[in-house]
């Protein structure tokens, strides 16, 4: 019976894993209705200090993002835990490397309900600075 347990608990974290996967992989592929249809109607995202609620608020935040060119540059890991998904990497965007940085590590924290992203946080990592020197030097 523990096993059985076992097995639909991993299976509910692979799902959500994926799904967390198949967003990446419509923000990575700039499908604005494919990365909305990830949301539910009522879900937010906490972004750069700003909250955007509600399906328009998503959609402005996606086209800002894409006009933005914001995209990962190296995906470190995903980790789920209950309803949650958290996907560490390296991000880059046209507003990054206007501020002289070529990139930034960051998290994106994903909370799931009935199989849509109710909300959404991304943050920055603070990083070594001499890590970031030996991988900009490809010493790393």
């Amino acid at each position: 019976m523990n096993d059985t347990g076992n097995e639909n608990k991993t299976a509910t974290e692979a799902d959500l894993k994926a799904l967390a996967e198949a967003y990446l992989d419509a923000f990575h592929k700039r499908d604005l209705d494919r990365c909305v249809d990830f949301f539910s109607d009522d879900a937010a995202i906490d972004f750069n200090m700003t909250a955007y609620k509600g399906r328009q608020a998503i959609v402005d935040w996606h086209k800002d993002r894409f006009e933005a060119d914001l995209k990962m540059l190296r995906l470190n890991n995903i980790t789920v835990k209950g309803d949650t998904v958290t996907v560490d990497g390296v991000a880059t965007s046209k507003r990054l490397v206007a501020w002289k940085a070529k990139s930034i590590a960051g998290r994106v924290t994903m909370r799931f309900v009935d199989g849509k992203i109710k909300s959404g946080k991304l943050s920055a990592r603070m990083t070594n600075p001499l890590n970031m020197l030996r991988e900009d030097m490809g010493t790393w």
